[in-house]
């Protein structure tokens, strides 16, 4: 198990700094967000060069804020495939491992699903392509059950997978996966799964720090050792304490499932 965490949890830190942290705390790797780098007009050369000094591993997370690639509304569609695109190229000069992104979504819940899909499949073909002459490896994030997202269990992505053809990945979230299901289960039966982005929930909210939710982390997390790709650990704090980071980081310490730096 690779353990990475979001550039997300340290929002208020430019990416140079967070590749220190993740230094300082004894992380493998950052999945750096591409809306971090722009909050933060950060050069990309410069993170990767930062990156490379201290043996970080970079992946890196795809706008995703206002975008969908199958919107009925077909300049927002355009736009959201131009993001994309944009987002392909900044992790091609980050030299990533992999980019996750998000799939499109129903504008409207269950209104025109045949056409959502046709422009989610054809838009997806257009940026695996893109991605490819870049070098860039694609992974495509299962979501949550949630009004209007399309993808969100393992036998819709599957069937998704077949429709684009080679290329594209799949990058399991821990939280996504609703809490009478199982996670093992989602890991067995999804195909192509190349990274995992880990927090807790709850019945009220999704993305919460570590062993504060009612996921049962233990098993997902021994089936989990098992793997070579990264494990993200997610979340969003916007201050400078750090608290979601160290709440994650603690967990795993308490746990036994990292060393790490010790009294975080």
């Amino acid at each position: 198990m690779k353990v990475f965490f979001a550039s997300s949890l340290c929002w208020d830190y430019p990416p140079i700094e967070v590749i220190a942290i993740a230094k300082e705390y004894k992380i493998q790797g950052l999945e750096l967000w591409a809306e971090h780098i722009y909050h933060h007009q950060s050069d990309p050369y410069e993170i990767r060069s930062a990156a490379e000094k201290e043996g970080v591993t970079l992946s890196l997370h795809a706008s995703s804020w206002d975008l969908n690639i199958c919107s009925i509304n077909n300049g927002i569609q355009e736009q959201s495939v131009r993001e994309l695109k944009k987002s392909i190229d900044l992790a091609e000069a980050l030299q990533v491992v992999h980019m996750t992104f998000h799939p499109g979504r129903f504008t409207v819940k269950n209104y025109l699903a045949h056409a959502h899909m046709q422009a989610l499949v054809k838009n997806t073909k257009v940026i695996v392509e893109y991605a490819a002459a870049k070098g860039v490896v694609l992974s495509q994030e299962l979501m949550e059950p949630i009004a209007k997202e399309m993808i969100t269990n393992p036998r819709a992505m599957n069937t998704f997978l077949e429709q684009v053809g080679q290329g594209l990945h799949v990058t399991l979230d821990i939280a996504h996966t609703p809490l009478e299901e199982s996670n093992i289960n989602y890991l067995d039966n999804l195909e192509r799964v190349n990274s995992i982005h880990l927090s807790d929930s709850s019945k009220k909210q999704y993305h919460l720090p570590l062993g504060e939710g009612e996921i049962d982390l233990d098993s997902i997390l021994t089936s989990l050792s098992n793997t070579d790709f990264p494990v993200v650990l997610e979340g969003m704090d916007t201050t400078r304490e750090l608290t979601f980071l160290k709440k994650h980081l603690a967990f795993l310490q308490n746990a036994g499932w990292i060393e790490g730096k010790t009294n975080v």
